[in-house]
């Protein structure tokens, strides 16, 4: 049974590689459990995290993604994390 979930948006778990061509959905299978999730907005305004896939992949195909994605500068990511925010907090 995986001991770790991450909970991600999809252009992360895009940027290492998207959903595998069979996704493992036995937690008996894997070490690491991938939430892919989505922010919706209701008619009222109101935000809910809501989950697009899950998979679980063992450590070493995880560590093999993460390190195959290109890298970004902290700065990049940085500025990426706060225009996303923004209209989350109404500034």
């Amino acid at each position: 049974m995986p001991e770790l979930a991450v909970a991600v948006d999809k252009p992360f778990f895009s940027a290492i590689g998207g959903p595998s061509d069979h996704p493992r959905k036995d937690l008996n299978e894997g070490d690491i459990i991938w939430l892919v999730t989505r922010l919706q907005s209701d008619h009222s305004g109101a935000l809910t995290l809501q989950r697009r896939h899950w998979e679980t992949l063992t450590l070493e195909a995880s560590e093999d993604r993460l390190r195959a994605a290109d890298p970004m500068t902290r700065q990049a990511f940085q500025n990426a994390l706060r225009a996303k925010l923004r209209p989350l907090d109404g500034s």
